[in-house]
């Protein structure tokens, strides 16, 4: 009878919880971790491209309702129309000309370079001359005159003063956070020493 109760206590256990640490995931070599990190950094560039495009088609639909009224004849409409229209294709060409987690505005890009500690964080500072410079400024300053501009306007011209600037600070907000992302510079602190067999 003592080995019958033995033997049923050696037989039984109990059911393994996998939040245990008994079932920690295996460690990655010095040649997995690379690949890991390979392999996230083109996923993070294909998806920036693929929101860059989408983002892209924002200002460049949104200049459509102005162009019938740059063809009627108060003067005042066409050349809100027409800042508007200037408004969006600088917008355009700064997200399409600017690197993805590049914004245009310095104090924003040294925010977010602040946020990850990787190389590609570097070569932000000072991209294309004087027009990648200024012109996202400038683009501010003309988006707050077509807003103010659309206020003292009649009729549809209330709402479509404030589009310009709704579509630059869309087009803002994407592209910092397509710069908060950085796997190479986020991962490749947790690199650690580990000899495959």
């Amino acid at each position: 009878m003592n080995q019958t109760t033995a033997r049923l206590r050696k037989t039984f256990h109990y059911p393994h919880d996998n939040s245990s640490s008994d079932s920690l995931p295996e460690a990655l070599d010095e040649e997995e971790q690379e690949n890991l990190i390979h392999t996230l950094t083109t996923q993070n560039a294909m998806t920036n491209t693929l929101y860059r495009h989408v983002l892209l088609a924002l200002p460049l639909l949104s200049i459509l309702p102005y162009l019938p009224s740059l063809f009627l004849p108060p003067p005042q409409t066409a050349l809100l129309s027409l800042l508007a229209v200037t408004s969006l294709l600088s917008t355009a060409y700064l997200l399409n000309s600017l690197p993805p987690e590049s914004t245009g505005f310095q104090f924003l890009d040294a925010l977010n370079r602040g946020t990850g500690t990787g190389k590609g964080r570097e070569r932000g500072r000072d991209e294309g001359g004087p027009v990648k410079r200024y012109l996202p400024w400038l683009n501010l300053g003309l988006c707050a005159v077509v807003a103010v501009a659309g206020l003292g306007g009649k009729g549809e011209w209330v709402g479509f003063g404030w589009v310009p600037g709704c579509v630059l600070g869309v087009v803002v907000v994407g592209k910092w956070v397509m710069g908060g992302v950085d796997p190479e510079g986020e991962l490749g602190g947790l690199r650690y020493g580990f000899k495959g067999a």
